[in-house]
């Protein structure tokens, strides 16, 4: 593995959803983007802290190009994000790339002095979060997508 290849998407953990995503509509000059809700635990499977959580979130997408603007409310139980929230407040959380191996990538990270905080899977694919903030100044999310095999 080279690099982690190409930036895909910002994100902001936010307090209330709609409000901001009516806010960024608004400064983007682009209509609302429908919200939804990260699935359950036993659809995710999603690891925080190296522990099964049921931490969820809404989330709602704006696509602007080449980068995605992804805005994020924690809801439920534990998770990277309501842990940025509640210590630093709403703001940018992380800088996402899609990679082909999501392992040899975490391995890569962490030879940087990150680590990993999150993980789990969505419809179509899987994420990890490692928290890169100490080293490189970022908390990273990788993302794969499954591939069609039709």
């Amino acid at each position: 593995m080279e690099g982690l290849g190409k930036l895909t998407q910002v994100a902001v953990v936010v307090r209330d959803i709609e409000e901001a995503a009516e806010r960024w509509a608004r400064l983007l000059g682009v209509p609302k983007p429908q919200v939804i809700e990260t699935e359950e635990w036993e659809r995710t499977r999603m690891v925080y802290r190296g522990s099964p959580s049921r931490g969820r979130a809404k989330l709602a997408f704006f696509n602007l190009g080449g980068v995605t603007l992804e805005l994020i409310e924690p809801i439920g139980g534990p998770s990277t994000w309501s842990e940025f929230l509640g210590e630093q407040g709403p703001g940018i959380h992380h800088i996402a790339f899609v990679v082909d191996d999501m392992e040899a990538a975490i391995r890569k990270l962490e030879s940087e002095g990150g680590v990993l905080v999150q993980r789990g899977d969505f419809e179509g694919g899987s994420y990890a979060y490692v928290d890169a903030r100490k080293t490189l100044g970022a908390i990273v999310e990788l993302l794969t997508f499954k591939r069609s095999t039709t």
